[in-house]
């Protein structure tokens, strides 16, 4: 294959360019709005394990994992002591509706770009509770 002197022309300024910017390339820094929204989907996760609601944890590990994604290249370690989780499907109604407000009041405080991301995950949890209840 050839090259013309019109490519070359043309992938030289390119690469020229690409370096000239002023403002360097920043990767996400840590959000604390997706840091919380994170500690608590694994929580839920487990509660919903724990309880036997099987749907519901893998709503949660989605959420999890679509967290971290969101959060690299920062790591949010995992807790191994969760604290106490619910007893009953009551109890985990309960803590869905608070971490749906949680979720909701980070959704419409965040100066970040991932609102939506809060705000689906609060209409997730909602809807848990809605079904727990």
């Amino acid at each position: 294959m050839f090259t013309t002197r019109r490519g070359l022309l043309i992938g030289a300024v390119a690469l020229a360019a690409a370096g000239c910017t002023r403002e360097t390339a920043q990767i996400i820094t840590s959000d604390a709005d997706l840091t919380t929204a994170l500690n608590t989907a694994r929580w839920l996760a487990a509660a919903a394990d724990a309880l036997d609601f099987g749907d519901l944890a893998e709503d949660h590990r989605a959420h999890v994992t679509t967290l971290e994604r969101l959060l690299r290249p920062n790591v949010v370690p995992v807790v191994e002591d969760l604290g106490q989780l619910p007893a009953d499907d009551a109890a985990l109604a309960e803590a869905e509706a608070t971490g749906s407000r949680q979720a909701a009041d980070a959704c419409l405080a965040t100066e970040s770009d991932f609102a939506v991301v809060l705000g689906e995950i609060a209409a997730s949890r909602a809807a848990h509770a809605a079904v727990l209840a």
